[in-house]
């Protein structure tokens, strides 16, 4: 659920009173069944167009960072605990952001590129040991985060064994 802001409320009564301009010139209709649909055909527009921007605004809206972090790999349990602080650096209330995490196996970085290390040729065509070279989660990390302050979280990942120099890629979105 989606904390709202002024911003979205003002948007919410534009959406209301364009379907009710909608509904008034509907209301014009001769015709009960063509009355009928142009009411319905306006309500679905009105509320599809009022969810999609919903939530464009909430992305804008609600702007946080990963300020720090760092990792740490537990080899008896097979994880890797991230720990950091989020900063909201917008103007809003957060309600609590989620972290999506890729973690990469074996990155080398040549030439402007990044470049993902097989471990063999089955790798290549996918046999019976073919082992994935890449993680992907998402993770709740926060929750209630008021404008212009910091929260600090902890995160606990599951990570496949056979990963040997893995790289972490974060990505933050907030709600």
């Amino acid at each position: 659920m989606m904390h709202f802001t002024v911003v979205h409320w003002i948007l919410t009564v534009m959406f209301i009173m364009i379907f009710g301009l909608l509904a008034y010139l509907s209301l014009s209709e001769q015709n009960k069944k063509t009355r009928l649909t142009l009411l319905i055909t306006s309500f679905v527009v009105v509320l599809i167009g009022l969810i999609v921007s919903l939530l464009i605004l909430d992305k804008y809206t609600k702007k946080a960072k990963v300020v720090n972090y760092s990792t740490h790999r537990n080899y008896n349990k097979e994880s890797v605990s991230i720990v950091g602080r989020i900063k909201n650096t917008g103007k809003f209330y957060i309600s609590y952001c989620t972290l999506d995490l890729r973690i990469v196996n074996k990155v080398k970085y040549k030439g402007g590129k990044f470049m993902y290390k097989t471990s063999s040729a089955s790798d290549l065509f996918k046999s019976k040991g073919y082992k994935k070279n890449f993680f992907t989660t998402s993770v709740r990390a926060i929750e209630d985060l008021k404008p212009k302050l910091s929260k600090s979280f902890r995160v606990v990942v599951k990570i496949p064994s056979h990963f040997d120099n893995p790289k972490y890629f974060l990505h933050l979105v907030c709600h």
